[in-house]
């Protein structure tokens, strides 16, 4: 059987981030994204803008420093780090996503799990407000990726838990694991199953969190 062309391996990658604009709810009590033109095309020849957000705008990354002092931070780890195998699961209609959702599901050491949840088929995080109550995940689901000796979760919330609970326990199970944490993908178009994930942040060697295109393509 021939491989496939490598325009036809580029034709299969899916964006699953978040448009970062005005219009995107941010997490409540960060600064919203904001774009300014400094220069404009009638006035000045050629248009150019300064950008205001917070290192957790849209679809993003945590690294360890984001809970943990002395952390990890983003130039820590190597630009291979931000593609590797990952396995999207349905979390189907639950709020709480417990570690049953991972029931069948073959990630291992080093590769990624994304939890596909309402949030993306009820669009909840696409604006204008932030959500009340959206899909997350529960400690005991955290305790089951570090189990697992994933790299990396990812959930289509702009948080992977609620924001009730100032502890913050699934951040500290995950990230003190050094398990990064991606947030605010878009996956309602996404079937389950396992893919090439693509994720890597601007290089901000001392960010805590960081802005991120997040793609899903076929293995090689």
């Amino acid at each position: 059987m021939p491989l496939p062309s490598p325009a036809a391996r580029r034709a299969g990658w899916r964006d699953v981030s978040l448009p970062l604009c005005a219009a995107l709810p941010p997490i409540p009590g960060d600064p919203p994204f904001a774009r300014q033109l400094f220069l404009a095309h009638d006035a000045d020849g050629c248009e150019a803008a300064s950008w205001s957000l917070s290192a957790h705008a849209g679809t993003h990354i945590d690294f360890p420093a984001h809970f943990l002092p002395g952390g990890k931070r983003a130039g820590d780890y190597p630009v291979a780090a931000f593609f590797l195998p990952a396995v999207v699961v349905d979390g189907g209609q639950a709020r709480q996503l417990g570690p049953e959702v991972l029931d069948g599901c073959e990630a291992g050491p080093g590769e990624a799990v994304l939890l596909r949840t309402v949030n993306s088929s009820e669009r909840l995080f696409c604006g204008p407000a932030f959500p009340e109550t959206f899909a997350a995940a529960t400690p005991a689901l955290a305790r089951a990726c570090v189990r697992r000796g994933l790299a990396l979760v990812g959930i289509d919330a702009l948080s992977i838990e609620p924001l009730a609970d100032p502890a913050f326990p699934v951040h500290h199970i995950l990230l003190g694991a050094d398990i990064r944490i991606l947030e605010g993908l878009f996956l309602a178009d996404i079937a389950p199953g396992r893919y090439l994930l693509a994720c890597p942040p601007p290089h901000v060697p001392e960010a805590e969190a960081a802005p991120v295109r997040a793609a899903l393509g076929p293995l090689p």
